[in-house]
């Protein structure tokens, strides 16, 4: 019996194509028939779920998103710490941008920003979600005496986005100019370092 196209393994599937399609190609290399037969599938498949490739990128913010949910729900259920859950919450971040590393280029696009207002909005709406969870965590932690309190959680929110964007940004387009499990142990020991009570 032939795999649904809406299953979660599917929509993984096409997410990945699409991503690779862009770090191969560029973005305006991504089309229904070329992620299709990428992922090994008919066009005409495709075509039924995703008419082109704003839709396709629709798909990769949603399986962004839906990871980063999951990596949330582990956090809070399994972090002894608020501190300890940004720490699990950055590290799993940064494990996605290792494996989907064209992400930036999707995030920073025109067709996202000014072409597609619908894909912007679905992008704000997920960024807000994610700034009230690490502010809250951030407010614990400064509550618990884990984070210092004399700057505001949101600038340290801004901060803690910091550690992701620029090596997330180099991994787009120059992997080999990062040592990404380097990068990442260093970022997170400034950032401990730099919150610290």
């Amino acid at each position: 019996m032939a795999e649904r196209m809406e299953s979660p393994l599917r929509r993984e599937q096409i997410a990945e194509a699409a991503l690779t399609i862009v770090v191969e190609q560029g973005l305006g290399a991504v089309t229904v028939r070329r992620v299709a037969e990428k992922v090994g599938i008919s066009a005409a498949a495709l075509y039924r779920h995703y008419k082109n490739k704003a839709d396709i990128l629709e798909a990769v913010l949603e399986e962004h998103h839906e990871i980063h949910l999951a990596s949330v729900r582990k956090a809070k259920a399994e972090c002894k710490s608020p501190m300890q859950a940004l720490q699990h919450l950055y590290r799993g971040t940064m494990q996605l941008v290792e494996r989907y590393r064209a992400l930036p280029v999707v995030f920073l696009s025109d067709v996202l920003w000014f072409e597609e207002k619908r894909l912007r909005d679905l992008k704000m709406e997920h960024h807000r979600m994610m700034r009230e969870t690490l502010t809250e965590l951030i407010l614990q932690a400064q509550e618990q005496g884990e984070i210092r309190t004399d700057i505001r959680a949101e600038e340290l929110f801004v901060n803690y986005l910091g550690l992701i964007a620029m090596p997330a940004l180099m991994c787009a387009r120059n992997p080999e100019d990062v040592d990404m499990p380097r990068q990442i142990d260093a970022n997170w020991e400034l950032f401990a370092n730099a919150v610290a009570p």
